[in-house]
């Protein structure tokens, strides 16, 4: 029955392949189909050529997978308000915010995090960005076609694989061929599950791009110091009585102490010289 089994597998995944060959093998006898096609038209070849190869390029480019991503830092008076006009800017193009926080202190900040549609993530990062000062803005395009390419071809595979697996364990016929079956048919649709998670990911981050965005206030301006002698005048006596109650309170803090010290010391001492005053008779 092992003999059996192992056999099967096998054959799954010879079968698999060869449905990778076939599809291959399709897809050249259509590009040269059309190739006679396009020959028998009176375009002269160089033009037919070039009106080709662009349009490859266009479709190659159109299915391509790429995950896009960026920060943007904006400053601005009210970031709580620009927050608001920004977050109406991304679902007003379908978009939607992940994430939101908001900090409406003496400084006030907000942080946002947007998921919006790929194809519409230019034209609303333009007007993001016209909501306030631009501090920094970096994008980021990473292409997934590959991995998106394994990862069906990986989920075609598996499922050709548990359907085999299927067949198997219908006709199996003693305890250890069930057992082994089971085993492996549960360890092929764990592995399914993932790669289908897997995939809906990937399809989410190609279907939108996601935008983190940070909006401040502008940097406060540094104070400046006196500009005439009046001016440094009264800063230093400022500085001065600044410092005198400082040492007011420092004193005012360990006054206490010193006196709860001095108190003790006077005990100790009372005591040392009631002690030698008893003892001189003694040593007589």
């Amino acid at each position: 029955m092992r003999s059996r089994i192992a056999a099967a597998l096998a054959a799954a995944l010879t079968v698999a392949a060869l449905a990778g060959c076939t599809a291959g093998g399709t897809a050249s006898s259509a590009g040269g189909d059309s190739g006679g096609a396009a020959g028998s038209g009176a375009m002269p070849a160089a033009g037919r050529a070039e009106v080709a190869s662009g349009s490859a390029a266009k479709a190659a480019a159109a299915d391509r997978s790429v995950v896009t991503t960026g920060r943007l830092s904006l400053v601005a008076d009210d970031p709580i308000a620009v927050a608001g006009r920004v977050t109406a800017l991304v679902e007003a193009a379908d978009g939607r915010v992940a994430r939101s926080t908001e900090d409406p202190s003496d400084r006030p900040s907000a942080r946002l995090e947007l998921r919006i549609p790929a194809a519409a993530f230019p034209r609303t990062l333009r007007a993001i960005e016209r909501e306030g000062r631009v501090r920094d803005v970096n994008v980021d395009s990473t292409d997934v076609t590959a991995r998106v390419t394994d990862t069906a071809v990986a989920i075609t595979s598996l499922r050709t694989s548990i359907g085999r697996l299927q067949q198997l364990l219908a006709r199996a016929d003693s305890s250890a061929a069930l057992v082994e079956l089971e085993g492996a048919l549960t360890d092929r649709q764990g592995k399914l599950e993932q790669l289908l998670a897997d995939q809906r990911t990937l399809a989410d981050q190609v279907a939108s791009a996601t935008l983190s965005v940070s909006i401040t206030v502008p940097a406060a301006a540094p104070k400046a110091g006196p500009a005439d002698f009046a001016g440094g005048l009264v800063a230093g006596t400022t500085a001065l009585v600044q410092a005198l109650a400082a040492t007011a309170v420092g004193l005012g803090v360990v006054l206490p102490w010193l006196v709860l010290l001095g108190a003790a010391g006077g005990l100790v001492a009372l005591v040392v010289r009631f002690a030698r005053r008893r003892a001189r008779p003694t040593s007589a």
